[in-house]
């Protein structure tokens, strides 16, 4: 049987152990020609060794040519398929493909910087295939060694043609790798790749203003968008990092008559010289101007009143106060033609709008002001130019140049719109549910898939093959149209999700559009993928499984749809077999869905009760994992609300008193679960995580470089508050402590709300009696006291001190509480301990430290406190009959020689309407106390 030649060359090259450069290079050029393209040769040659030869080759090998020909072939093999990048990483060939990427004087070695790029792009876009890629992956391609050849290539001055389309292969792999290997995106930015990225971004900024079509610019600024939104995705920290560059800020100016007295060049960091006309890009004119209506912006209370800003002639400004470079990616959006680079630009604004919402180091009514903004320009700019995309990519088909569009847009409308109101109303006005209702229903189509090419060359020879693992292909991955279609899958999923996020009327509109019966069908897993087999009914990807998840949690908010469309269509039995999914994500995105098919209004409670959820959701509880822990028992305290009495003590006993008192009072010592963004007695933030540094944990030279640029820059600028705001980010986000005591926090919340829902009911007196044997009124009263006592903050950092010096009242302001989740959650304990018997409420009164602890919160900046202090009081002075009237007036003027009299007393006039109501029924009921008043 005649063999292929790439096979009669390799056995050549194997065999013969003197052959010179001359004679090597026909030999590579033979199998490069001959494989390229087909997949069974492919197949063929990596069997018979080929990979230990090219490996070898390049190891004995200095011949520019021959480097070349080696590297074109490894590519052409990545490019074939998960399957290949196994045998590739084995051989070894990645380390001296990546010695390339440092070129040399040589004006011909800069092909061969771009042909090593191009190979592991192909590489990395083949690992992608796989259903779960191993982030392992990424330590092989990107070392210590790359990401300094990326830098380099990142930060050449003046870039040539050549240069600017190896800086777009540079992010193109960065974007690749790291989408799927989350945890280690913070290297990127240790090494400055996020700084060199933004530069370039600046310098294409600055071109792009003075002429968008200018040819003198063709750095491909979609691969630079996507890889800086790789890397910030998902932080504050980075996506302040961007925000706060150096060369963005000095670029972007937020007036009109900026002057250029600042040019770019003078920054020793800056090394792109593209601009001599502009330094810098007057955003207030990029977009039409937008007026904010104020009455949305006074919503938050009287503190806007005395904000100025709100009133003055600058009040409709078209730009948020920290966010110049938002409003530059909206004009990007708009002017640019290029489907990818508009997508590209929407992401990464979807991100930073993120990261600004998120800002809590700000003033509130200041993050408010700006939010709001922001969402008024992305309503009008942003979400029709993201669902056009949308539209758009309906006609694309796999194989396509603009197939990537399909893939993504669903997503970046879903980033865009979520938590957000107005934007998910302006993405329905829009069209979406339309439009991505059809791609989601289309990814279920049948697929054709590829042939790979026949070959003559019997299977048999392979097993005469060493089975080496760089001749041993690995798991063939699902097929790229199979993908595709995931993509696509989850995409349009996560777009339904974020649209039926808060609004009845949205989530019909979902349902409406026909998607039901895919919907439940993205719910059905998969746990071994045949490349060969179609996926419309061959179950979903992790991903998939996930935007199904959100789907399912946003839709099942709706009472109507629980009792219709979702009951209908089964969505029980897929839920609540994902709980038992291998994948932890995915175990908790189930849970999520699970906490609202057991509210009380659920037809499906009983059925998942009788299925056997209480066990599971108990188990649960009890893992490590404290995002999974949080759901459970948030679904446990949905499923023991107005239950009855026996299922109320199943939940109890399954979950365990000692564990439960374990969950309430936290894992760290007493006193000291205050997590960010505490409240002191002056009503102020405080940043208790940052208190003092973590044991154990070296400061890296991020911190350092902070530090060191507490300094002027050389306009004479204060950059103190850009970097003490980042060491803050930072630290809340790369801190384990702060993120254990945060995750701690969440769940305390949850079984404090448990112990509510508990009692809460008809049955309330006696679940109260039940709760007081098994666990003990002083303990209860012993863990709501801990809640609501104040706590002593001694700061310790540089940072806290310098503001603790500005204090007239440092004592005062260093008194803080708990958060106000768990001050909240703590009331709502009390609410209901209080609405018990008259025995119960004797009992509450009685608590002389827990009614000291509560007595600054009447005062709580947060109106959810102090309305739910009202509400407690009105249940504590309530009289249930004649025998109770005396134990009544004595608990009134215990409250009165507390002071809570006049606590309740001065919010008759609160700023929030719900309180000012109770405190008028509060008020009324201690004056018939206190006054001998009629008896109800």
């Amino acid at each position: 049987m005649v063999q292929p030649p790439s096979l009669a060359a390799l056995h050549e090259l194997k065999t013969s152990t003197q052959l010179s450069p001359d004679q090597r290079l026909p030999l590579l050029r033979t199998i490069k020609n001959d494989i390229v393209g087909h997949g069974q040769r492919k197949k063929l040659v990596v069997r018979h060794g080929l990979l230990d030869c090219l490996a070898h080759t390049l190891a004995t090998s200095s011949d520019f040519d021959i480097q070349l020909q080696t590297t074109l072939i490894v590519a052409s093999l990545a490019e074939e398929g998960a399957a290949f990048v196994a045998p590739i990483l084995h051989s070894n060939l990645v380390q001296p493909i990546s010695l390339y990427l440092s070129p040399s004087s040589s004006p011909s070695s800069t092909s061969l910087v771009t042909a090593s790029l191009r190979a592991l792009n192909a590489l990395a876009v083949s690992w992608t295939l796989s259903p779960n890629p191993d982030p392992i992956f990424v330590s092989h391609v990107l070392n210590k060694q790359t990401l300094a050849s990326f830098l380099n290539i990142l930060r050449h001055p003046l870039p040539t043609s050549t240069e600017q389309q190896h800086i777009a292969l540079v992010s193109t792999l960065l974007a690749t790798c790291y989408a799927h290997c989350l945890q280690l995106r913070s290297t990127l930015v240790h090494c400055g790749i996020l700084d060199a990225l933004a530069s370039n971004l600046a310098s294409f900024a600055l071109v792009y203003n003075i002429s968008p079509q200018s040819s003198h610019n063709k750095l491909d600024v979609t691969a630079l968008l996507n890889a800086i939104s790789t890397i910030v995705r998902d932080s504050t920290y980075r996506a302040h990092r961007l925000i706060f560059s150096d060369d963005l800020r000095r670029i972007f100016s937020h007036s009109s008559d900026a002057t250029p007295s600042d040019p770019l060049q003078a920054s020793a960091s800056s090394h792109h010289r593209y601009s001599r006309h502009s330094s810098s890009i007057p955003v207030d004119t990029l977009l039409p101007k937008v007026m904010v209506p104020l009455q949305k912006s006074l919503a938050f209370g009287h503190h806007a009143l005395n904000n100025p800003r709100l009133f003055s002639d600058h009040a409709p400004t078209n730009i948020s106060v920290d966010s110049p470079l938002c409003v530059w990616l909206m004009y990007l959006a708009r002017s640019q033609q290029d489907a990818r680079c508009r997508l590209a630009a929407l992401r990464l604004l979807a991100i930073l709008n993120d990261a600004l919402d998120a800002d809590v180091d700000a003033p509130r009514y200041d993050t408010l002001t700006r939010s709001r903004e922001r969402e008024r320009q992305m309503a009008l700019f942003a979400i029709p130019i993201a669902v056009k995309l949308v539209q758009d990519s309906l006609d694309v088909s796999f194989g396509q140049s603009l197939s990537v569009i399909r893939e993504d847009a669903c997503a970046v409308l879903a980033h865009l719109i979520e938590n957000s109101t107005e934007l998910q109303q302006a993405a329905l006005d829009a069209g979406a549910v339309k439009h991505v209702s059809q791609l989601f229903k289309r990814s279920f189509d049948p697929i054709t898939l590829a042939r790979p090419m026949w070959s003559a060359e019997p299977q048999a020879l392979d097993s005469q093959m060493p089975p080496t693992p760089s001749a041993t292909l690995g798991p063939d991955g699902l097929a790229p149209e199979v993908m595709h279609a995931m993509r696509c899958r989850a995409g349009a999923l996560e777009a339904l999700a974020a649209i039926a996020e808060k609004e009845d009327v949205n989530r019909k509109a979902v349902i409406d559009s026909g998607i039901i019966s895919n919907f439940i069908d993205s719910l059905v897993p998969v746990s071994v993928f045949d490349s060969s087999t179609l996926p419309s009914k061959n179950g979903n990807t992790v991903p998939v499984l996930l935007a199904a998840c959100r789907a399912a949690t946003a839709l099942s908010r709706s009472v109507s749809l629980l009792r219709t469309a979702l009951i209908d269509a089964g969505i029980t039995k897929p839920v609540y077999n994902l709980l038992a999914f291998p994948d932890l994500e995915v175990q908790i995105a189930a849970t999520n869905v699970v906490c609202n098919l057991v509210l009380e209004f659920s037809p499906m409670r009983q059925d998942l009760v009788t299925a056997g959820i209480v066990t599971v959701l108990c188990e649960q509880a009890k893992r490590s994992n404290s995002k999974l822990r949080q759901a459970s028992l948030w679904a446990l305290k949905h499923l023991v609300l107005n239950s009855p009495k026996d299922l109320k003590i199943e939940c109890l006993e399954q979950l365990g008193t000692g564990w439960l008192i374990q969950a309430v009072n936290g894992t760290s010592q007493p006193g000291t679960s205050v997590a960010l963004g505490s409240i002191n007695a002056a009503g102020e933030q405080v940043d208790l995580l940052n208190a003092s540094s973590t044991p154990g944990v070296d400061r890296d030279w991020t911190e350092q470089e902070d530090d060191d640029a507490d300094d002027d820059d050389e306009d004479g600028e204060v950059l103190m508050d850009h970097n003490a705001h980042l060491r803050l980010l930072r630290k809340n986000e790369h801190d384990p402590g702060v993120q254990a005591k945060h995750d701690d926090m969440l769940v305390q919340e949850q079984a404090l709300d448990f112990i509510r829902n508990l009692i809460n009911g008809d049955d309330n007196v006696a679940m109260i009696e039940h709760l007081n044997s098994v666990l003990g009124a002083d303990r209860l009263f012993e863990m709501l006291h801990n809640k609501l006592r104040p706590v002593l903050f001694r700061p310790s950092s540089p940072l806290h001190s310098h503001r603790e010096s500005h204090s007239s009242e440092s004592q005062q302001s260093n008194t803080v509480w708990q958060p106000p989740e768990l001050i909240n959650a703590a009331l709502g304990v009390i609410i209901h301990v209080a609405g018990g018997s008259s025995k119960h409420r004797q009992q509450l009164i009685a608590q002389t430290p827990l009614l000291t602890a509560w007595l600054p919160h009447f005062s709580h900046a947060d109106r959810r406190i102090r309305v739910a202090s009202v509400w407690a009081i009105i249940n504590l002075t309530w009289v249930d009959s004649a025998a109770d009237r005396e134990d009544a007036k004595a608990r009134a003027r215990i409250l009165a020689s507390f002071g809570i009299d006049e606590k309740i007393r001065a919010l008759a006039e609160d700023v929030d309407a719900d309180t000012r109501e109770r405190v008028k029924t509060a008020v009324r009921q201690i004056d018939e106390l206190l006054e001998g008043g009629r008896y109800r």
